[in-house]
């Protein structure tokens, strides 16, 4: 494991919602683990399923930082997206170490504002490059058998 989740999971009682993915594949930034200092924050732009439209942004401050730091993650739709996004999520990939997901959760005001913190985590000395790719869903309706 190579990030630590701070905060609570909620549990979800219903297990029939599907998602579909809203945004393109290549939403995602790289954050140096590892590193002596604090970085920047790193930024990009989310955009539809084509690519063609900007639907929002996202960040992680810090960019990178020393093993154990820990990273803001924060998603922003534009108030034309709000109601066709449902979940925001952030794939996280370390290479050796593997690969995780993890849920943002919304802010109260329904805004379209998501956020979560994550903690970097690795051995003493190790240094990497992880790709944070960033996933907003949209629940699909089941289909009713008649």
């Amino acid at each position: 494991m190579r990030w630590l989740v701070l905060g609570l999971v909620a549990c979800d009682t219903s297990d029939e919602t599907t998602y579909e993915q809203y945004n393109a594949d290549g939403d995602s930034v790289t954050v140096s683990v590892g590193v002596v200092e604090l970085l920047p924050a790193v930024t990009t732009a989310l955009h539809s399923s084509t690519g063609e439209v900007e639907v929002g942004s996202a960040s992680i401050d810090p960019g990178g930082g020393p093993i154990g730091s820990t990273h803001t993650v924060l998603v922003s739709l534009i108030a034309d997206f709000v109601a066709d996004v449902d979940r925001v999520s952030i794939r996280t990939d370390s290479g050796d170490r593997g690969e995780d997901e993890y849920d943002l959760e919304p802010d109260s005001t329904g805004t379209g504002i998501y956020k979560r913190e994550l903690v970097t985590v690795g051995e003493e000395g190790e240094t990497r490059d992880d790709v944070l790719t960033f996933r907003l869903w949209t629940a699909v309706e089941a289909d009713s058998a008649e």
